[in-house]
């Protein structure tokens, strides 16, 4: 029975690895989707890795590998969320007489000015026009 559940575990990881060579070929032209994607597959892997690294620390680690589905889950949340702040850059866009609404990227940057008090500012791009 463990090496069926171990078995399992390494089809569904060799599975991931193989579909995500596959991404760019779906994604088409936009790289906003393609950059979105990876993040979530990057994320899936990363969190998969980390829900096995769990695994090891528990007294029974047969009775605990849904770690693993649960550190993929929350990775490719993480990654997609990830890829979404990345590709968003401002809160109001308007493109060919299209607007779209979106969350600003908040970008935090270190000053180096002598007027400025602090040595760390926050920026976010609020409004951007495409002619």
């Amino acid at each position: 029975m463990k090496m069926y559940k171990i078995r399992k575990v390494v089809s569904l990881i060799i599975l991931t690895v193989m579909l995500s060579a596959t991404v760019p070929a779906f994604a088409g032209g936009d790289p906003a989707l393609l950059d979105t994607f990876q993040d979530s597959l990057y994320g899936v892997l990363i969190g998969s890795l980390i829900g096995g690294a769990t695994v090891a620390f528990t007294k029974k680690p047969a009775n605990h590998l849904i770690n693993i589905g649960i550190g993929a889950g929350i990775g490719a949340i993480g990654g997609a969320a990830f890829g979404l702040t990345k590709a968003l850059k401002t809160l109001v866009e308007i493109e060919d007489g299209k607007v779209k609404f979106a969350m600003p990227t908040i970008v935090p940057e270190l000053v180096d000015s002598p007027s400025a008090s602090g040595k760390f500012a926050i920026t976010a791009s609020l409004f951007r026009v495409t002619y």
